[in-house]
């Protein structure tokens, strides 16, 4: 894990604080000064810059030093790929799923490196998991819901809960059970399809960490699929990704889920068949 009270003791030294930057009171967050847009002195079109930066979050417009990335842009990038890494070798926090209620299985992978090495590993449950969801899921539920740490914990960890209590609440709205779901330790999305089959569940929905990129690393999606043959692709699910404050919001996002999640039984088929 990363000493962010240090990392940001080096960052405020480096931009010189003392030299009139006034302090800010960032608690547990690393505040590093904006760099995109601000570097670049007087632009040609700062009008179309603009709308460019408001758009995207990409880094562009951020200026050099000669040949080279400025100061605040290089320590941006490198706190980035630090948190991205974390997002992927942390893990989700077993008191989170006893709060939710949400018992828990795993894969073939035995561990992280393992999961990572190995992504059919973390496609297929252990012989363990299998009859601990034999034993414990309703047989033939309308819907079957799974969730997983996937390629970022940390977007689980820090939106699972607010994410799971409104899909509770838009499902209830629509008249869909929720029946009994179930969290899979070091899984990937097509870990779903072999869940479905095994309970017979008319549908199934898998939410899990988004592999994170340099700037997001907390972003969850959800897919969703209407009974999975053996043989199903990735073009028999669909998926709402972006799922964090910043894109589409963990409780907006429980919406859009429940609704599609009626779609697909309402037509009972899913992905590009539709």
């Amino acid at each position: 894990m990363i000493d962010r009270a240090k990392i940001e003791a080096m960052v405020r030294q480096a931009l010189g604080d003392a030299a009139g930057t006034a302090v800010v009171d960032s608690g547990d967050a690393l505040v590093i000064p904006p760099d995109r847009g601000v570097n670049l002195g007087s632009p040609y079109d700062a009008q179309t810059l603009r709308a460019q930066l408001d758009v995207q979050p990409a880094r562009i417009a951020v200026g050099r030093a000669g040949t080279r990335y400025r100061t605040n842009t290089l320590l941006r990038f490198r706190a980035d790929h630090a948190a991205a890494k974390d997002a992927v070798l942390s893990e989700v926090d077993a008191k989170l799923l006893d709060k939710l209620g949400l018992f828990e299985v795993a894969t073939r992978a035995t561990d992280k490196r393992h999961f990572l090495l190995r992504p059919d590993a973390g496609r297929a449950l252990s012989d363990e998991a299998r009859a601990e969801i034999t034993r414990r899921c309703p047989r033939a539920p309308r819907l079957q819901v799974i969730y997983g740490d996937g390629l970022s914990a940390a977007a689980f960890n820090q939106h699972g809960e607010v994410y799971h209590r409104a899909l509770e609440r838009e499902l209830a709205a629509a008249g869909i059970p929720l029946g009994t779901p179930v969290f899979v330790r070091r899984s990937r999305v097509k870990v779903m399809d072999e869940i479905a089959r095994l309970v017979d569940a008319e549908a199934a929905l898998f939410v899990c960490g988004e592999r994170p990129g340099l700037g997001y690393s907390d972003s969850l999606s959800a897919y969703y699929i209407y009974r999975p043959a053996a043989g199903a692709t990735d073009a028999d699910r669909e998926v709402i990704s972006n799922i964090n404050p910043r894109g589409v919001d963990p409780a907006r996002a429980a919406k859009l889920t429940a609704e599609a999640i009626a779609r697909i039984l309402r037509e009972r088929k899913s992905g590009v068949v539709l």
